[in-house]
């Protein structure tokens, strides 16, 4: 009889543990401190790799001009629009996208997350533009007309390369430079 109960109390001690030790590894990925994650915010924040990619959320989910965002420890955000669904933006695209006004910029909202680019670039799509980013060129704008040609000539993997530098007024018209070249736009 003691030997049953024996047997029968470690069985329930191991299936405790493993109780015990599921939900300590589900609640230690979960942000902790003041503010929340739910809603689209959470699912793109899960799906992105929850706390391990982006820390603990510094600041509550915040109107955005028609959406909403949140900001994370790691130079991470999350937005969110109903035009555009939650996308993850961060570091130096994301300081970029905040020196030109943000949401409220030409470029509006992101359309994608962060991707990995040529030699380990990174860039992210927006309704009104794209940043591009490489350790070589910095976080740099490209949108419209020019944008067009270089997407055409094959982008970061074409002649081209990364732009250098933002767009600029050229001639009464519009050039922004990259690693092979220029690219001129007149109206």
């Amino acid at each position: 009889m003691a030997r049953r109960h024996l047997t029968t109390i470690t069985a329930l001690a191991a299936t405790g543990l493993a109780l015990t030790t599921a939900f300590a590894t589900t609640a230690g990925a979960r942000p902790i401190g003041p503010f929340d994650v739910g809603g689209a915010i959470e699912v793109k924040y899960d799906q992105a790799g929850g706390f391990n990619t982006f820390g603990n959320p510094i600041t509550p989910e915040l109107d955005a001009s028609g959406g909403r965002f949140q900001a994370f420890e790691r130079n991470n955000s999350i937005y969110w629009s109903l035009g555009t669904s939650a996308h993850q933006i961060g570091g130096a695209i994301r300081d970029k996208w905040g020196s030109v006004g943000w949401e409220n910029s030409p470029l509006g909202f992101p359309i994608t997350d962060e991707a990995i680019s040529k030699n380990n670039g990174r860039n992210n799509r927006f309704n009104g533009g794209d940043i591009y980013w490489s350790s070589t060129t910095g976080a740099h704008i490209i949108w419209g007309s020019i944008r067009d040609t270089w997407l055409a000539a094959g982008a970061e993997n074409g002649r081209y390369g990364y732009p250098t530098g933002d767009e600029y007024d050229h001639e009464g018209g519009k050039a922004q430079d990259f690693q092979g070249g220029r690219i001129t736009w007149q109206p």
